[in-house]
């Protein structure tokens, strides 16, 4: 994995609703690129920047199938944002394999953290 760029796009798609995949699947990666920049995560070591590259590529794939259930098709990116990561971590997406899922919960308190200080969620 690398930084977020648009490619990310293409493989979150689903098929259900193209236009949702794509508008809030693009939203995304806009926001996990300001985040990424706003950590300096370029000048990190690269097992770091590998770190959050999975955990952002993992949320965004899970938000992305959130967004298209009947729930989630009246929500903004922002709302399912703030619907799924909070300041204790992120939605459950691999229950089973603990390290992991403790990689997305770091990755998503400080994606948290930095949204909450741009005014984003609330």
């Amino acid at each position: 994995m690398t930084k977020p760029d648009q490619t990310w796009v293409s493989a979150w798609e689903i098929g259900e609703h193209p236009e949702r995949e794509r508008k809030i699947s693009a939203e995304l990666v806009d926001c996990f690129l300001a985040f990424w920049d706003a950590q300096e995560l370029d000048g990190k070591a690269k097992t770091t920047r590998n770190r959050y590259s999975d955990a952002l590529h993992a949320l965004g794939g899970y938000l992305v199938e959130e967004a298209i259930s009947e729930d989630g098709l009246p929500m903004t990116t922002n709302e399912l944002l703030a619907e799924h990561i909070d300041f204790a971590g992120g939605p459950l997406i691999h229950h089973d394999e603990e390290a992991w899922q403790d990689e997305i919960d770091m990755a998503c308190r400080r994606l948290y953290k930095h949204l909450k200080s741009q005014g984003r969620i609330v």
